[in-house]
């Protein structure tokens, strides 16, 4: 009896320990699974996460050994056929799913690891975007004094050499854009894209002001005879404005390159308006100096001047439906992110009435909550797949939908 007792307590000891071991590494797959895939870390953070979750793996697998081996001994000592098939499947699926968070981790750590390069990098165009805008604000913030024609040149010069610096800092924009998006891919942007938006604003602001200045003192250079060909001029930019903002080339950009080309052509539209008048002003000082003058060309500055407001309005309003284009489309994609953290909760869901402890005794039961989830899953990638195609849509048509889709 004494031997027949021991053997039963180390029985039951063997199973309590392969149970709880079992139910242990289960619950840290499916917390390991939820935090490898999570998102909303930043960079940092999710390195942070990932080398504790790598610490505590070695523990996990010294507890999958130990779970093997009584697992075994299970198998070695029971006569029950359909148990022993049981204990060795869910060996079997814990192996295969704690090698499977391995390979994540291991991705993850690369992924991780460019994104805190690209955070990097991102950082270093910001400090030289804001530096660039620090130092043509106090260029702007100087006083411009012309007595001679010589002066206006040199002063001419200056500001052309300050408008040429503005393409690098174009570059250094979109490359901090490429940059946010690599890291949006893999962790949270934090505060990045409000960092970006600010750089954008703050080169908006000094850009406009550089070309608008630029452009009086190429206005201030210039000769009474240039005044009628400066005519010539803009109503050829208007046609040539209006042909690229109908052109195909133009309608097949991306819609943040259309809605920059009509920002930039609002703000082209103000300096070629300012142009026109600072050129007809200087030649009325002229005329009614006693140098004569031509009524006609008057009229055809207030003709041109009436166009160009009409073609202000209508960049306005194309400028307004790529806004709320950008806007659904930016919706969409917020709801696609939703949509697919709801489908790892899912698959997590589905593995676990998959798994061969779940209901062992109600198959029948275990089988329908496995459909369920699959028609859930099945469902939210149809909804992705809705909102990938009203994108492209979008995309396609350039202009918004009259009410957006509903999760």
């Amino acid at each position: 009896m004494e031997t027949k007792q021991k053997e039963f307590k180390r029985a039951k000891t063997v199973r309590t320990e392969y149970l709880s071991g079992v139910d242990e590494i289960q619950r840290w797959l499916r917390q390991a699974e939820v935090q490898v895939q999570d998102r909303t870390l930043a960079p940092a953070q999710m390195k942070e996460l990932l080398h504790r979750i790598n610490q505590e793996i070695t523990g996990i697998y010294e507890r999958f050994t130990m779970v093997k081996t009584n697992g075994q001994l299970i198998i070695d000592n029971c006569r029950n056929s359909n148990e022993k098939l049981l204990v060795q499947s869910t060996i079997d699926q814990l192996a295969q799913e704690l090698g499977q968070v391995r390979s994540w981790l291991d991705e993850k750590k690369q992924q991780v690891g460019d994104s805190l390069d690209a955070w990097t990098r991102f950082m270093n165009l910001y400090q030289i975007v804001m530096a660039w805008v620090v130092e043509k604000r106090t260029f702007l913030d100087q006083t411009i004094e012309l007595r001679t024609l010589s002066e206006a040149r040199n002063k001419l010069n200056d500001y052309a050499a300050a408008v040429k610096s503005i393409k690098p800092i174009v570059k250094h924009l979109s490359e901090m854009d490429k940059e946010l998006e690599h890291i949006g891919q893999v962790t949270t942007v934090g505060d990045l894209k409000d960092k970006l938006q600010e750089a954008e604003d703050a080169k908006v602001s000094v850009e406009a002001v550089l070309l608008e200045r630029n452009s009086l003192l190429q206005e201030a250079c210039e000769e009474w005879d240039q005044c009628e060909r400066k005519i010539k001029d803009i109503r050829s930019w208007i046609d040539k404005t209006k042909q690229a903002l109908d052109s195909p080339q133009h309608k097949k950009k991306p819609l943040r390159d259309q809605l920059g080309y009509c920002e930039k052509t609002l703000a082209d539209i103000n300096v070629q308006k300012t142009k026109l008048r600072l050129s007809i002003e200087k030649l009325e000082v002229h005329f009614r100096n006693g140098m004569g003058g031509d009524p006609r060309l008057s009229e055809n500055v207030d003709d041109l001047l009436k166009i160009l407001d009409g073609l202000a309005e209508l960049v306005r309003t194309k400028t307004t439906s790529l806004e709320e284009t950008l806007n659904q489309i930016d919706i969409y994609q917020q709801q696609m992110q939703t949509l697919r953290q709801k489908i790892i909760q899912e698959e997590q869901q589905l593995r676990l009435v998959m798994a061969p402890t779940y209901l062992p005794h109600d198959r029948e039961r275990a089988l329908a909550e496995q459909q369920a989830c699959r028609e859930r899953v099945k469902n939210l990638h149809s909804k992705i797949t809705a909102r990938n195609e009203r994108i492209k849509l979008l995309i396609h048509r350039g202009t918004p939908d009259d009410a957006v889709l509903d999760i």
